[in-house]
């Protein structure tokens, strides 16, 4: 087991600490270079992500990624093409596991 930096929660600024179902929080996640404030835009996130992504690609070993939702939504959307409203809907259920493949 390996802890990596990479996978820490997104900071959500003036989000931090509220409902997460909100139709405000809803609406804000679709706009990707917001930094709600003080926090960390999707756009950061999703460079963190990606370039963990593309690091884990480059390598050979199949590895497990435990996250929280924010995090597995940034995964998703690597692998999947979507829409900022299918992005800012999508999520995992607690405990869920997914696979992905190159």
């Amino acid at each position: 087991m390996e802890i990596e930096p990479r996978l820490k929660e997104q900071n959500f600024g003036r989000y931090e600490s509220t409902p997460r179902d909100g139709a405000e929080f809803h609406e804000a996640k679709k706009d990707m270079a917001s930094r709600f404030g003080t926090g960390e835009s999707m756009l950061h996130l999703a460079q963190r992500i990606y370039n963990l992504i593309d690091d884990i690609k480059a390598g050979d070993k199949e590895v497990i990624l435990v996250a929280h939702n924010g995090i597995a939504r940034m995964v998703e959307s690597y692998f999947t093409e979507m829409t900022n409203e299918e992005f800012s809907s999508c999520g995992i259920k607690n405990c869920e596991v997914k696979r992905y493949d190159f």
